[in-house]
Order: C-alpha cells, then structure tokens, then sequence
C-alpha cells in the first residue's frame, strides 16, 4: 500500500510538473475582451404634442429660453450642435396655470429614471424653471409639460439628426431584438 501511494504521489507531482512548464513553443489564445460602447443614441422617441416650429433655435451663451404662453410652448424645435454638450434650458411661464418641463431620456419614455425634469418641478403663473440637459447621444429628445402633456411638447434635435428621426441605420444594425411575447407565452414581461 505505501509503494501505491507514493507511486501516486509520484504520478501526480509529474503532471503538475509537465502542466507548468515554461516551454513557449504551446500555442496560447489571448484572451477576448469585450467592449461596449457608450449610449448608442435615444431610443425613438414619443410625438410632440404640438407641431414643431418651422426654424430652430440654439443655445446662446449655453442657454436656450423657452416660454409658455396660450398653453403652447413658444418655441418647441431646439437643437443643439454636438452631444455632451451641457445647456440649461430656462422656461417662462407667461400664463396663469402652472407648467413644467420634463424631457424623455434615452429611454424614449416619460416619467423614467432618466428623464431631465426643471426646477421648480412646478412652474406657477409669472416663474421661471430650468432645466439642465447633457445629452449622451445624438438624436431628438422629446420634451412636454407634464400638466398639459397633450397640448404642450416639443423636441430637442442634438447633433445632425432631423426632429423624429430614429437612430441611424449603422447603429442599430447591431442591436439585440427585444423579446415579444405571444399568447402562448406564459410569464409576464417586465419592463
């Protein structure tokens, strides 16, 4: 029995040995990295409630000055020349109901966790709210007031996409599918 065991010893030892040799001549895979990029673009986004304006306005000095008069957005088609740029985006309420500014985030969805919402969340007759927005990704961004959310909105259209456009082509060609969900399914989706 101690001649097996040594024996198995021995055996063991050697192919630990042959296991970490040093020899270099063995093929070796490098390992894979995987990268993911950054935001893709917004996903599509809802209708604005009301037509765009014809001409767009920027920002000036980084701001862009919105108002709300007649129950309307004033100016509602804002654009904004490249992504990651920082704007504020002041809102005068020139009417006697309360107003707001929320817009959809990348999401394309209001009332998410990435919405950008003004402050005050409120905006009474006579104040002023702002909002500040970096966008991520280029692409159009919808905005509304969340009192009037189906008379008011508009769209903010960062970097060369046009107002309701979806993102391009070339960026969604590899986008993973989203399951859909047929009667025959039985779990329920989670969103």
């Amino acid at each position: 029995m101690p001649k097996l065991l040594v024996a198995t010893c021995a055996l063991v030892f050697a192919t630990l040995a042959a296991c970490s040799s040093d020899d270099k001549s063995i093929p070796t895979e490098e390992p894979t990295v995987q990268t993911t990029a950054g935001p893709v673009a917004p996903a599509l986004q809802p209708a604005p409630a009301q037509p765009l304006n014809a001409e767009f306005i920027e920002p000036q000095d980084g701001v862009i000055e919105l108002t709300a008069s007649g129950q309307k957005f004033t100016q509602n088609y804002l654009r904004i020349p490249a992504a990651g740029e920082s704007i504020t985006i002041r809102l005068t309420n020139n009417d006697n109901v309360p107003h707001s500014l929320r817009l959809a985030g990348l999401d394309g969805h209001f009332d998410t966790d990435d919405d950008a919402v003004a402050i005050p969340t409120q905006i009474d007759g006579g104040g002023v709210g702002e909002l500040t927005f970096a966008p991520q990704a280029d692409g159009p961004y919808t905005f509304r007031c969340d009192f009037h959310p189906t008379t008011m909105g508009g769209q903010i259209v960062v970097g060369s996409a046009t107002p309701g456009s979806a993102p391009p082509e070339s960026l969604t060609e590899t986008a993973t599918p989203l399951r859909t969900f047929g009667p025959e399914d039985t779990e329920t989706p989670t969103q």
